[in-house]
């Protein structure tokens, strides 16, 4: 076990990681020494990888949560447990500190992720106080911080120059993206990261080291920097700006050597 200074640096690699980790661990110890529920904001993959190692490092991984309003949100905020709170209490709605709003918008007005992201930051907030934005046919559910939740509701009024409403929900109520995923098959000479994830995004080997290296590919919401990392049947593969897929089964071994996999990808 690490103390907060060791896992620091062990794990900053810069100026933005340090000051991440540093004021993680500054939550975590407001909660401890004032017994009441403390959190990050969002964090993104790249810094929740962080922060879970971290946690791990430090010893304090059965009192932080990581929580974005869903089992599978991408972004997250780290809560931290007060002896006496459960991950059951923290994440209960009338705790967690995330509010729920859902944008509406015409059903003949067209919006991307983007329109409403960048309508989001021109208001002049911080991306950190927003978790994900899931897209609906109607417009979109955006969980934000709780203490940001009045400003936006009384501020986002268009997205992509069309007019929308906010309305804000129980947590409970969000509704979950449509999902559309293309199954595809193929063989790879042994079930690594970088093999399997070539595959799956029809890259070189090389291509996906390559982004493994730079940080960019995650397994199970985690940065993975291990090109030789194992791949599982149920592990989910992200990488960044190429979309998001999921591993269903593991075949047969070919003649060569070859291992067969079948997967899910997003489109």
């Amino acid at each position: 076990m690490k103390t907060r200074e060791q896992a620091v640096r062990a794990l900053a690699q810069t100026t933005e990681d340090k000051l991440l980790l540093q004021q993680f661990f500054d939550k975590y110890e407001v909660s401890q020494v004032r017994a009441y529920l403390t959190h990050t904001r969002f964090l993104d993959l790249r810094e929740r990888t962080l922060c879970v190692q971290a946690a791990q490092a430090a010893g304090i991984a059965a009192q932080t949560v990581f929580w974005g309003g869903y089992a599978d949100a991408e972004r997250v905020m780290a809560l931290f447990l007060p002896d006496y709170m459960t991950e059951q209490d923290a994440i209960a709605p009338e705790t967690c500190p995330m509010a729920l709003l859902r944008a509406q918008k015409s059903p003949t007005d067209t919006l991307t992720h983007r329109d409403y992201l960048g309508a989001l930051m021109g208001l002049g907030i911080e991306r950190a106080v927003v978790g994900d934005i899931l897209l609906h046919p109607d417009g979109a559910d955006l969980f934000v911080t709780l203490d940001m939740a009045d400003f936006i509701e009384m501020n986002f009024l268009r997205a992509g120059r069309k007019r929308i409403t906010l309305t804000r929900l129980p947590l409970t109520d969000f509704r979950a993206p449509e999902v559309h995923e293309e199954a595809g098959e193929g063989s790879v000479a042994s079930l690594r990261l970088d093999s399997v994830a070539a595959l799956i995004f029809r890259l070189s080997r090389a291509q996906m080291q390559e982004r493994i290296e730079k940080g960019t590919v995650f397994l199970n919401q985690m940065q993975c920097l291990k090109a030789d990392a194992d791949v599982s049947p149920g592990d989910r593969i992200t990488v960044r700006g190429l979309g998001r897929a999921r591993i269903v089964a593991l075949g047969g071994v070919s003649r060569k050597g070859r291992q067969f996999v079948r997967y899910l990808r997003s489109v």
